[in-house]
């Protein structure tokens, strides 16, 4: 229900821990039972978002640990800048044309909302965006603007709650994928993700395995995304900085939409795919 959750992150934990400590004494806890190989996906079909299992990240033929990418450390970019800077607030811009944060802070304002948000927002008894209450919303927004000169921006808390849904959908994405990547709710159970309690765990498996219109949802936006043809080639910077990275030195305009799309859609001169240029 549209608003319905009230509670921030933490709070949402501690309620459902008391309310299922009231309703069951047979809580499922996290299985200490190791998981076979067959309980999960292989590293070759391993779901691209979802979170490395290590056991899989032993390498068959030798015995060695696969390089795991890049970790990232959300937040710590911005902080070093603000410290460097006295401890001031930073500075930010949005495009004009696209609306995405822009500049040489682009993605540090960006981490900033991802830290605030697993601070703030609860995933146990949301199932959209919209069922978290506005309550808990203004508290991302003040977050921000401790941090950030944001104060005299025009449209300044929409700008900061579009982000922060982005970022929020796509932590639950990751999620899911996770999930997608056991084959057993134990296998789930025993692989909780670093970034959430057990409890929250517990209740995204349930949410993902049983809830009709997420699965029905989930179903829907995999099939549209098999019958997409175009490639983008702009790997994770966002077409908000792209752009404003290609406007006029002389006029400061930006690309119009037939240029941007030849810029993310090409490498050198050449295009992505047939689909891509036609």
């Amino acid at each position: 229900m549209k608003g319905s959750v009230r509670y921030t992150r933490m709070e949402s934990i501690t309620s459902y821990t008391n309310e299922r400590a009231q309703s069951r004494t047979d809580t499922k806890g996290q299985s200490d039972t190791p998981v076979s190989t067959n309980d999960m996906c292989s590293l070759d079909e391993w779901p691209s978002h979802a979170r490395r299992n290590c056991a899989l990240l032993e390498d068959e033929a030798d015995g060695q640990k696969k390089k795991k990418g890049r970790g990232v450390l959300k937040g710590v970019k911005a902080s070093m800048k603000r410290f460097a800077n006295g401890s001031a607030k930073l500075d930010i811009s949005f495009s004009e044309t696209l609306g995405g944060t822009v500049g040489i802070n682009y993605r540090s304002f960006k981490d900033d909302v991802i830290v605030i948000i697993k601070r703030k927002l609860p995933l146990i008894g949301v199932r959209r965006w919209s069922d978290v209450h506005p309550s808990v919303h203004e508290l991302i927004v003040a977050d921000m603007i401790d941090r950030w000169n944001l104060e005299d921006m025009p449209g300044m808390e929409e700008k900061v709650l579009r982000i922060a849904m982005e970022r929020y959908r796509g932590w639950r994405a990751t999620l899911s994928s996770t999930y997608k990547a056991y084959k057993t709710d134990e296998a789930r159970l025993a692989n909780v993700p670093d970034d959430l309690q057990l409890e929250e765990w517990e209740w995204m498996i349930d949410y993902f395995g049983n809830d009709a219109k997420f699965r029905e949802r989930s179903q829907k936006n995999f099939d549209n995304r098999k019958k997409q043809k175009t490639k983008h080639r702009v790997g994770s910077k966002s077409y908000s900085q792209l752009s404003f990275e290609n406007r006029d030195v002389e006029t400061g305009e930006e690309p119009d939409c037939i240029a941007l799309w030849e810029l993310t859609h090409t490498k050198n001169g050449t295009w992505s795919n047939k689909e891509s240029q036609y």
